[in-house]
C-alpha cells in the first residue's frame, strides 16, 4: 500500500511518466536512425499517451508532471541511474551506450509496473483502479519490448 491519496497517486504517476518520457526522448535523439532510437521514440510516445490518460482522469493538468520534487520518495531517478551505470561500465573497462540506456529503460518500466500495482491496490475508485491496471499492463508490454530488443542486441 502507498501512503498517498488518489489524487497524489495520479500526480506521482504523472511525474514518473514525464521523467520516463523525457529520458526516452533524449535517448531517441542520441540513437536516432538506429533500431534503438526507434524503440526509444516509441517508448517516449507511449509515455506521452500515459500522461494524457492520467491528466484526463481528474482534470489534473499535465504540467503537474513536472512537480516531481513533491513526490521524490516515490520516483526513480533515471538520470542518476544512467550516470551510475555509466560509471560501473567505465570501471569494468568500457561499455555500450545502447545497452546502458536499455538497462535504465528496463529499470524505469519495472518501477512503473510495481508502482501501478501498489497504486491500484490503494485506490478505491473503480475507474481509477481500471486506469492504473491498464497502465500497469502497458508498462509490462514496454518491458517485454525492451527485453526482446536486449536479447537481439
Amino acid at each position: 500500500m502507498l501512503d498517498l491519496n488518489e489524487i497524489e497517486i495520479l500526480q506521482v504517476a504523472l511525474a514518473h511518466e514525464e521523467r520516463a518520457r523525457a529520458y526516452y526522448d533524449r535517448q531517441a535523439g542520441l540513437h536516432s536512425r538506429t533500431p534503438a532510437g526507434s524503440l526509444f521514440a516509441f517508448l517516449a510516445a507511449e509515455e506521452e499517451g500515459h500522461i494524457r490518460k492520467l491528466s484526463a482522469r481528474f482534470g489534473i493538468p499535465a504540467s503537474e508532471a513536472k512537480w516531481e520534487h513533491k513526490y521524490l520518495p516515490y520516483l526513480i531517478d533515471l538520470e542518476r541511474l544512467a550516470r551510475d551505470r555509466e560509471a560501473e561500465d567505465a570501471g569494468a573497462g568500457g561499455g555500450d551506450a545502447v545497452r546502458r540506456s536499455l538497462s535504465v529503460a528496463k529499470a524505469a518500466e519495472e518501477h512503473a509496473v510495481e508502482f501501478y500495482g501498489k497504486a491500484a491496490e490503494t485506490v478505491e475508485d473503480r475507474d481509477t483502479k481500471d486506469l492504473l491496471a491498464a497502465l500497469q499492463e502497458e508498462e509490462r508490454i514496454h518491458l517485454a519490448r525492451i527485453e526482446e530488443f536486449r536479447k537481439k542486441a
